[in-house]
Protein backbone atom coordinates (compact mmCIF):
# COMPACT_ATOMS: atom_id res chain seq x y z
CA UNK A 1 0.00 0.00 0.00
CA UNK A 2 1.11 3.46 -0.70
CA UNK A 3 0.23 6.88 1.03
CA UNK A 4 0.43 10.47 -0.48
CA UNK A 5 -1.31 12.84 -1.50
CA UNK A 6 -2.91 13.09 -5.03
CA UNK A 7 -3.94 16.11 -7.43
CA UNK A 8 -5.52 15.37 -10.76
CA UNK A 9 -6.79 17.16 -13.50
CA UNK A 10 -8.79 16.66 -16.44
CA UNK A 11 -9.73 18.43 -19.30
CA UNK A 12 -11.47 17.09 -22.33
CA UNK A 13 -13.54 18.00 -25.32
CA UNK A 14 -14.51 16.34 -28.76
CA UNK A 15 -15.41 12.88 -29.37
CA UNK A 16 -14.37 9.03 -29.10
CA UNK A 17 -13.13 9.13 -32.38
CA UNK A 18 -11.70 12.80 -32.17
CA UNK A 19 -10.64 13.66 -28.59
CA UNK A 20 -8.53 16.29 -27.54
CA UNK A 21 -7.78 15.84 -23.58
CA UNK A 22 -4.91 16.72 -21.03
CA UNK A 23 -4.56 15.12 -17.72
CA UNK A 24 -2.00 16.58 -15.23
CA UNK A 25 -1.18 14.86 -12.14
CA UNK A 26 0.88 15.40 -8.73
CA UNK A 27 1.76 13.04 -6.20
CA UNK A 28 3.27 14.87 -3.42
CA UNK A 29 4.83 13.18 -0.24
CA UNK A 30 4.81 9.15 -1.36
CA UNK A 31 5.57 6.46 1.17
CA UNK A 32 5.59 2.89 1.20
CA UNK A 33 3.51 0.60 3.86
CA UNK A 34 5.94 -2.31 2.58
CA UNK A 35 9.46 -0.09 2.06
CA UNK A 36 9.17 1.43 5.19
CA UNK A 37 12.78 3.24 4.98
CA UNK A 38 12.28 4.73 1.65
CA UNK A 39 11.82 8.34 1.95
CA UNK A 40 8.90 10.16 0.41
CA UNK A 41 9.28 11.06 -2.96
CA UNK A 42 7.16 13.40 -6.17
CA UNK A 43 5.90 12.45 -9.27
CA UNK A 44 4.68 14.97 -11.65
CA UNK A 45 2.65 13.57 -14.70
CA UNK A 46 1.56 15.14 -18.05
CA UNK A 47 -0.64 13.69 -20.92
CA UNK A 48 -2.14 15.19 -23.54
CA UNK A 49 -3.86 13.52 -26.44
CA UNK A 50 -4.33 15.66 -29.83
CA UNK A 51 -5.56 14.28 -33.05
CA UNK A 52 -5.47 10.63 -32.12
CA UNK A 53 -1.82 11.24 -30.98
CA UNK A 54 -0.75 10.64 -26.97
CA UNK A 55 2.66 12.71 -25.84
CA UNK A 56 3.39 11.76 -22.30
CA UNK A 57 5.89 13.25 -19.74
CA UNK A 58 6.77 12.06 -15.80
CA UNK A 59 9.65 13.34 -13.71
CA UNK A 60 10.30 11.03 -10.44
CA UNK A 61 11.68 12.76 -7.58
CA UNK A 62 13.39 11.73 -4.56
CA UNK A 63 15.97 13.09 -1.53
CA UNK A 64 18.74 9.91 -2.80
CA UNK A 65 19.04 9.90 -6.66
CA UNK A 66 18.65 12.31 -9.56
CA UNK A 67 14.87 13.32 -10.91
CA UNK A 68 13.98 10.44 -13.30
CA UNK A 69 12.78 11.70 -16.28
CA UNK A 70 10.01 9.47 -18.93
CA UNK A 71 8.29 10.41 -21.72
CA UNK A 72 7.12 9.20 -24.32
CA UNK A 73 4.75 10.10 -27.54
CA UNK A 74 2.55 7.22 -29.38
CA UNK A 75 -0.80 6.94 -31.64
CA UNK A 76 -3.59 6.79 -29.76
CA UNK A 77 -6.38 6.05 -31.75
CA UNK A 78 -8.92 4.58 -28.99
CA UNK A 79 -12.07 2.87 -31.22
CA UNK A 80 -8.94 1.31 -33.25
CA UNK A 81 -7.40 0.13 -29.77
CA UNK A 82 -10.61 -0.95 -28.19
CA UNK A 83 -10.78 -3.55 -31.42
CA UNK A 84 -7.65 -5.19 -30.93
CA UNK A 85 -7.69 -5.26 -26.95
CA UNK A 86 -4.14 -4.03 -26.81
CA UNK A 87 -2.01 -1.63 -28.59
CA UNK A 88 -1.44 -3.06 -31.67
CA UNK A 89 2.18 -4.54 -33.17
CA UNK A 90 2.60 -1.27 -35.84
CA UNK A 91 2.16 0.98 -33.66
CA UNK A 92 4.66 3.53 -33.91
CA UNK A 93 6.47 4.33 -30.61
CA UNK A 94 9.11 7.60 -29.49
CA UNK A 95 10.30 7.29 -25.73
CA UNK A 96 13.02 8.34 -23.75
CA UNK A 97 14.13 7.40 -19.81
CA UNK A 98 17.01 9.71 -18.22
CA UNK A 99 18.29 9.17 -15.14
CA UNK A 100 21.77 11.54 -14.23
CA UNK A 101 24.16 9.85 -12.29
CA UNK A 102 23.12 9.05 -8.89
CA UNK A 103 24.31 6.84 -6.17
CA UNK A 104 23.33 3.53 -5.65
CA UNK A 105 22.64 3.95 -1.64
CA UNK A 106 18.66 4.46 -2.67
CA UNK A 107 18.66 0.63 -2.97
CA UNK A 108 19.22 0.12 0.38
CA UNK A 109 15.87 1.83 1.24
CA UNK A 110 13.90 -1.25 -0.85
CA UNK A 111 16.96 -3.81 0.46
CA UNK A 112 17.09 -3.09 4.48
CA UNK A 113 19.24 -6.25 4.55
CA UNK A 114 22.13 -4.59 2.67
CA UNK A 115 23.87 -2.54 5.37
CA UNK A 116 26.71 -0.86 3.07
CA UNK A 117 26.57 0.10 0.11
CA UNK A 118 28.58 2.43 -2.23
CA UNK A 119 28.84 3.41 -5.50
CA UNK A 120 26.96 4.98 -8.72
CA UNK A 121 24.32 4.30 -11.72
CA UNK A 122 23.49 6.80 -14.68
CA UNK A 123 20.85 5.68 -17.58
CA UNK A 124 19.77 7.27 -21.10
CA UNK A 125 18.26 5.18 -23.22
CA UNK A 126 15.89 6.16 -26.22
CA UNK A 127 12.85 4.13 -27.79
CA UNK A 128 12.17 4.21 -31.22
CA UNK A 129 10.22 1.99 -33.92
CA UNK A 130 7.26 0.36 -33.36
CA UNK A 131 5.80 -1.76 -30.13
CA UNK A 132 6.75 -4.51 -32.67
CA UNK A 133 10.12 -3.65 -34.07
CA UNK A 134 11.43 -1.51 -31.18
CA UNK A 135 14.83 0.62 -31.97
CA UNK A 136 17.17 1.00 -29.29
CA UNK A 137 19.55 3.43 -28.54
CA UNK A 138 21.86 4.93 -25.44
CA UNK A 139 23.59 3.54 -22.65
CA UNK A 140 24.00 2.17 -18.81
CA UNK A 141 26.05 1.91 -16.67
CA UNK A 142 26.78 0.85 -12.37
CA UNK A 143 29.60 0.86 -9.95
CA UNK A 144 29.44 -0.59 -6.90
CA UNK A 145 32.97 -0.28 -4.67
CA UNK A 146 31.40 -2.43 -2.04
CA UNK A 147 28.01 -4.06 -0.20
CA UNK A 148 27.78 -6.06 2.38
CA UNK A 149 24.95 -7.58 3.59
CA UNK A 150 23.92 -6.91 7.53
CA UNK A 151 23.64 -11.08 7.55
CA UNK A 152 27.32 -11.70 8.11
CA UNK A 153 26.19 -15.04 6.31
CA UNK A 154 26.43 -13.43 2.46
CA UNK A 155 29.43 -12.80 0.97
CA UNK A 156 30.59 -9.12 0.38
CA UNK A 157 30.57 -7.42 -3.84
CA UNK A 158 33.04 -5.65 -4.31
CA UNK A 159 34.54 -3.86 -7.68
CA UNK A 160 31.53 -4.66 -9.52
CA UNK A 161 31.04 -2.84 -12.59
CA UNK A 162 28.36 -2.85 -15.41
CA UNK A 163 27.61 -1.15 -18.82
CA UNK A 164 25.19 -1.98 -21.37
CA UNK A 165 24.75 -0.20 -24.64
CA UNK A 166 21.38 -0.13 -26.58
CA UNK A 167 21.28 -0.47 -30.39
CA UNK A 168 18.49 -1.47 -32.88
CA UNK A 169 16.07 -4.36 -31.12
CA UNK A 170 19.19 -5.16 -27.84
CA UNK A 171 20.62 -4.26 -24.83
CA UNK A 172 24.37 -5.73 -24.60
CA UNK A 173 26.59 -6.06 -21.76
CA UNK A 174 29.56 -4.74 -22.44
CA UNK A 175 31.17 -5.34 -19.03
CA UNK A 176 29.57 -7.14 -16.14
CA UNK A 177 31.50 -8.46 -13.45
CA UNK A 178 33.06 -8.26 -9.72
CA UNK A 179 34.46 -10.28 -7.19
CA UNK A 180 32.43 -12.24 -4.12
CA UNK A 181 35.13 -12.38 -1.33
CA UNK A 182 38.15 -12.95 -3.30
CA UNK A 183 36.21 -15.09 -6.05
CA UNK A 184 35.38 -13.33 -9.59
CA UNK A 185 32.49 -13.24 -11.42
CA UNK A 186 31.31 -12.21 -14.89
CA UNK A 187 28.15 -12.11 -17.06
CA UNK A 188 28.17 -11.87 -20.98
CA UNK A 189 25.71 -11.40 -23.54
CA UNK A 190 22.34 -9.39 -23.59
CA UNK A 191 18.70 -8.99 -24.16
CA UNK A 192 16.80 -8.77 -27.50
CA UNK A 193 13.46 -7.21 -27.68
CA UNK A 194 11.82 -8.48 -30.84
CA UNK A 195 8.76 -6.95 -29.03
CA UNK A 196 8.69 -4.30 -26.34
CA UNK A 197 6.71 -6.70 -24.58
CA UNK A 198 8.39 -9.94 -24.90
CA UNK A 199 12.35 -9.75 -23.87
CA UNK A 200 14.44 -12.34 -25.22
CA UNK A 201 17.39 -13.20 -22.80
CA UNK A 202 21.05 -14.92 -24.24
CA UNK A 203 23.50 -14.89 -20.64
CA UNK A 204 26.21 -16.53 -19.84
CA UNK A 205 27.41 -16.32 -16.17
CA UNK A 206 30.66 -17.73 -15.14
CA UNK A 207 32.82 -17.83 -12.00
CA UNK A 208 35.96 -18.43 -10.31
CA UNK A 209 36.24 -19.76 -7.02
CA UNK A 210 32.79 -16.85 -6.24
CA UNK A 211 31.62 -17.83 -2.32
CA UNK A 212 28.18 -18.00 -2.46
CA UNK A 213 27.47 -19.61 1.32
CA UNK A 214 29.15 -19.18 4.62
CA UNK A 215 27.85 -19.68 8.01
CA UNK A 216 28.98 -22.05 10.67
CA UNK A 217 28.30 -24.95 9.25
CA UNK A 218 29.30 -24.73 6.14
CA UNK A 219 31.53 -22.23 3.55
CA UNK A 220 30.88 -22.97 -0.28
CA UNK A 221 32.99 -21.89 -3.23
CA UNK A 222 31.82 -22.49 -6.84
CA UNK A 223 33.58 -22.45 -10.69
CA UNK A 224 30.25 -21.90 -12.88
CA UNK A 225 29.27 -21.74 -16.72
CA UNK A 226 25.80 -21.14 -17.14
CA UNK A 227 23.84 -19.91 -19.55
CA UNK A 228 20.28 -18.11 -19.67
CA UNK A 229 18.39 -18.17 -22.86
CA UNK A 230 14.78 -17.74 -23.96
CA UNK A 231 11.84 -15.73 -23.04
CA UNK A 232 12.21 -13.65 -19.52
CA UNK A 233 9.10 -15.25 -18.64
CA UNK A 234 10.10 -18.93 -19.39
CA UNK A 235 13.99 -18.91 -19.82
CA UNK A 236 15.99 -22.56 -20.11
CA UNK A 237 19.13 -22.28 -17.49
CA UNK A 238 21.59 -24.72 -18.74
CA UNK A 239 25.69 -25.69 -17.66
CA UNK A 240 27.79 -26.75 -15.31
CA UNK A 241 28.69 -25.96 -11.62
CA UNK A 242 31.77 -27.25 -9.99
CA UNK A 243 32.17 -26.62 -6.31
CA UNK A 244 35.78 -26.32 -5.07
CA UNK A 245 37.64 -25.20 -2.20
CA UNK A 246 34.60 -25.89 0.27
CA UNK A 247 34.22 -26.86 3.91
CA UNK A 248 31.37 -28.62 6.02
CA UNK A 249 32.52 -28.32 9.97
CA UNK A 250 29.82 -29.18 12.12
CA UNK A 251 29.89 -31.31 15.22
CA UNK A 252 27.89 -33.99 14.96
CA UNK A 253 26.62 -36.95 17.40
CA UNK A 254 25.74 -40.30 16.29
CA UNK A 255 24.21 -41.16 19.19
CA UNK A 256 20.97 -39.07 19.58
CA UNK A 257 21.15 -38.55 23.36
CA UNK A 258 23.30 -37.04 25.22
CA UNK A 259 26.17 -38.57 27.09
CA UNK A 260 28.30 -37.88 30.07
CA UNK A 261 31.06 -35.13 29.35
CA UNK A 262 29.02 -34.24 25.89
CA UNK A 263 26.03 -31.40 25.17
CA UNK A 264 22.98 -32.56 24.15
CA UNK A 265 22.23 -32.76 20.82
CA UNK A 266 20.36 -29.69 18.55
CA UNK A 267 16.64 -30.42 17.95
CA UNK A 268 15.99 -30.49 14.09
CA UNK A 269 15.29 -27.23 12.28
CA UNK A 270 12.38 -26.54 10.22
CA UNK A 271 12.71 -28.94 6.89
CA UNK A 272 14.11 -26.36 4.46
CA UNK A 273 12.29 -25.59 0.75
CA UNK A 274 13.82 -24.57 -2.14
CA UNK A 275 11.57 -22.71 -4.39
CA UNK A 276 11.13 -19.53 -6.51
CA UNK A 277 7.71 -18.97 -6.54
CA UNK A 278 7.48 -15.59 -8.00
CA UNK A 279 7.85 -14.77 -11.22
CA UNK A 280 10.84 -14.01 -13.93
CA UNK A 281 12.36 -17.55 -12.31
CA UNK A 282 9.02 -19.26 -11.42
CA UNK A 283 8.61 -20.73 -14.81
CA UNK A 284 12.63 -20.82 -15.40
CA UNK A 285 13.49 -24.65 -16.90
CA UNK A 286 16.89 -25.91 -15.18
CA UNK A 287 19.13 -28.89 -16.75
CA UNK A 288 22.71 -27.71 -14.65
CA UNK A 289 25.14 -30.51 -13.39
CA UNK A 290 26.63 -29.80 -10.43
CA UNK A 291 29.61 -31.95 -9.39
CA UNK A 292 32.72 -31.30 -6.80
CA UNK A 293 36.14 -29.92 -8.28
CA UNK A 294 37.47 -31.18 -5.24
CA UNK A 295 36.34 -33.16 -2.32
CA UNK A 296 34.10 -31.09 0.35
CA UNK A 297 36.17 -31.44 3.35
CA UNK A 298 33.79 -32.60 6.15
CA UNK A 299 35.42 -31.75 9.99
CA UNK A 300 33.64 -31.64 13.05
CA UNK A 301 34.24 -32.80 16.81
CA UNK A 302 32.96 -35.96 15.91
CA UNK A 303 33.78 -36.61 12.04
CA UNK A 304 36.64 -36.22 9.10
CA UNK A 305 36.51 -36.45 5.67
CA UNK A 306 35.20 -35.60 2.33
CA UNK A 307 32.03 -35.80 -0.18
CA UNK A 308 31.93 -35.95 -3.67
CA UNK A 309 28.69 -34.58 -5.50
CA UNK A 310 27.37 -35.59 -9.01
CA UNK A 311 24.41 -34.39 -8.95
CA UNK A 312 21.70 -32.54 -11.66
CA UNK A 313 19.39 -29.81 -10.81
CA UNK A 314 16.13 -29.98 -13.26
CA UNK A 315 12.91 -28.88 -12.52
CA UNK A 316 11.45 -25.11 -12.73
CA UNK A 317 12.02 -22.32 -11.08
CA UNK A 318 8.90 -23.00 -8.33
CA UNK A 319 9.80 -27.01 -8.38
CA UNK A 320 13.09 -27.24 -9.23
CA UNK A 321 14.85 -30.52 -8.70
CA UNK A 322 18.04 -32.71 -7.27
CA UNK A 323 18.89 -36.06 -8.74
CA UNK A 324 22.10 -37.88 -8.39
CA UNK A 325 24.47 -38.54 -5.31
CA UNK A 326 27.15 -37.60 -2.82
CA UNK A 327 29.94 -39.99 -1.85
CA UNK A 328 31.22 -39.99 1.54
CA UNK A 329 35.13 -40.79 1.48
CA UNK A 330 38.08 -41.39 3.83
CA UNK A 331 35.13 -40.17 6.93
CA UNK A 332 36.00 -41.55 10.09
CA UNK A 333 33.50 -40.80 12.95
CA UNK A 334 33.89 -40.85 16.99
CA UNK A 335 32.10 -43.23 18.77
CA UNK A 336 32.22 -42.35 22.84
CA UNK A 337 34.71 -45.87 22.59
CA UNK A 338 36.03 -46.15 19.64
CA UNK A 339 36.17 -44.75 15.67
CA UNK A 340 33.92 -46.11 12.92
CA UNK A 341 35.30 -46.18 9.66
CA UNK A 342 32.48 -45.47 7.21
CA UNK A 343 33.54 -47.93 4.13
CA UNK A 344 30.49 -47.14 2.41
CA UNK A 345 28.38 -43.96 2.41
CA UNK A 346 26.03 -42.30 0.16
CA UNK A 347 23.36 -39.78 0.27
CA UNK A 348 20.55 -40.49 -3.14
CA UNK A 349 18.81 -37.50 -4.30
CA UNK A 350 15.15 -37.97 -6.10
CA UNK A 351 13.14 -35.61 -7.83
CA UNK A 352 9.93 -36.39 -6.15
CA UNK A 353 11.96 -35.52 -2.71
CA UNK A 354 14.85 -33.29 -3.68
CA UNK A 355 15.62 -32.30 0.05
CA UNK A 356 14.98 -35.62 1.93
CA UNK A 357 17.87 -37.65 0.04
CA UNK A 358 17.94 -41.33 0.78
CA UNK A 359 20.76 -42.47 3.05
CA UNK A 360 22.86 -45.32 2.50
CA UNK A 361 25.70 -45.82 5.09
CA UNK A 362 28.14 -48.54 6.06
CA UNK A 363 31.01 -48.24 9.29
CA UNK A 364 32.75 -50.50 11.12
CA UNK A 365 34.13 -49.91 14.58
CA UNK A 366 36.58 -52.19 16.98
CA UNK A 367 35.45 -52.20 20.32
CA UNK A 368 37.80 -54.51 23.07
CA UNK A 369 37.35 -57.73 21.26
CA UNK A 370 34.15 -56.85 19.13
CA UNK A 371 34.07 -56.32 15.71
CA UNK A 372 30.38 -53.67 15.33
CA UNK A 373 29.74 -52.94 12.03
CA UNK A 374 26.69 -49.88 11.35
CA UNK A 375 24.27 -49.64 8.98
CA UNK A 376 22.07 -46.18 8.51
CA UNK A 377 19.43 -46.49 5.85
CA UNK A 378 15.80 -44.66 5.63
CA UNK A 379 16.34 -40.66 4.53
CA UNK A 380 17.82 -37.64 5.96
CA UNK A 381 14.76 -36.82 7.51
CA UNK A 382 14.24 -40.15 8.81
CA UNK A 383 17.11 -42.42 9.38
CA UNK A 384 17.37 -45.79 10.74
CA UNK A 385 20.62 -47.72 12.09
CA UNK A 386 21.07 -51.49 12.49
CA UNK A 387 24.01 -52.44 14.57
CA UNK A 388 25.86 -56.24 14.11
CA UNK A 389 29.00 -57.43 15.79
CA UNK A 390 31.17 -60.16 15.53
CA UNK A 391 31.46 -62.13 17.81
CA UNK A 392 27.28 -62.01 17.87
CA UNK A 393 25.74 -59.78 20.84
CA UNK A 394 22.07 -58.62 21.29
CA UNK A 395 21.15 -55.15 19.78
CA UNK A 396 21.01 -53.80 23.07
CA UNK A 397 24.39 -55.33 24.19
CA UNK A 398 25.88 -53.14 21.38
CA UNK A 399 24.59 -50.19 22.37
CA UNK A 400 26.00 -50.93 25.73
CA UNK A 401 29.06 -51.98 24.17
CA UNK A 402 29.24 -48.44 21.75
CA UNK A 403 27.55 -45.94 24.66
CA UNK A 404 29.85 -47.25 27.97
CA UNK A 405 32.52 -49.70 26.44
CA UNK A 406 31.23 -52.61 28.39
CA UNK A 407 27.98 -54.97 27.68
CA UNK A 408 25.38 -54.81 30.07
CA UNK A 409 26.39 -58.08 32.12
CA UNK A 410 29.69 -56.41 33.23
CA UNK A 411 27.88 -53.40 33.71
CA UNK A 412 25.49 -55.38 36.55
CA UNK A 413 28.80 -56.88 38.00
CA UNK A 414 30.41 -53.40 38.58
CA UNK A 415 31.15 -53.29 42.54
CA UNK A 416 30.47 -49.44 42.44
CA UNK A 417 26.05 -49.77 41.83
CA UNK A 418 25.37 -46.01 41.07
CA UNK A 419 27.82 -45.75 38.02
CA UNK A 420 26.49 -49.25 37.34
CA UNK A 421 22.74 -48.29 37.19
CA UNK A 422 23.31 -45.09 35.76
CA UNK A 423 25.23 -47.06 33.04
CA UNK A 424 22.42 -48.97 32.77
CA UNK A 425 20.16 -46.33 32.55
CA UNK A 426 21.61 -44.85 30.11
CA UNK A 427 22.28 -47.84 27.85
CA UNK A 428 18.26 -48.68 28.17
CA UNK A 429 17.38 -45.39 26.79
CA UNK A 430 19.89 -45.28 24.13
CA UNK A 431 18.29 -48.50 23.27
CA UNK A 432 14.49 -46.88 22.68
CA UNK A 433 15.97 -43.78 21.28
CA UNK A 434 16.78 -45.99 18.35
CA UNK A 435 14.87 -48.96 17.94
CA UNK A 436 11.69 -48.40 19.72
CA UNK A 437 10.58 -44.75 18.19
CA UNK A 438 7.67 -43.49 19.43
CA UNK A 439 7.02 -45.55 22.26
CA UNK A 440 7.17 -43.81 25.78
CA UNK A 441 11.17 -43.85 27.40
Amino acid sequence: MASGIFNAKLDAQGTIADLTARLDVQMRDLRSERFSRLEPATFDLAAQVTHNQLAVSGKLQQARIQPLELSANLPFDIPKIARARNLPDETPISAKARLPRSSVNFIRQFVPEVQQLDGDLGLDVDVRGTIGRPVLSGSGDMTINVARASDPTLPALNNFKARFNFSGDALAIQQFGGELSGGKFTVTGGVKFPKLTQPMVDLQLKADSALIARNDTLTARTNADIKVTGPLASANVTGAIAITNSHFLKNIDLIPIGLPGRPAPEPPSARPEFSFPEPPLRDWKFDVAIRTKDPVVIRGNLATGGAIADLKLTGTGVRPELQGTVRLENVEATLPFSRLQVSHGFLYFDPSDSMNPRIDLQGTSVIRDYTVRVYVYGTLHAPETIFTSAPPLAQEEIISLIATGVTRAELSGNSNVLAGRAGMLLVQQLYRKIFKKGEAT
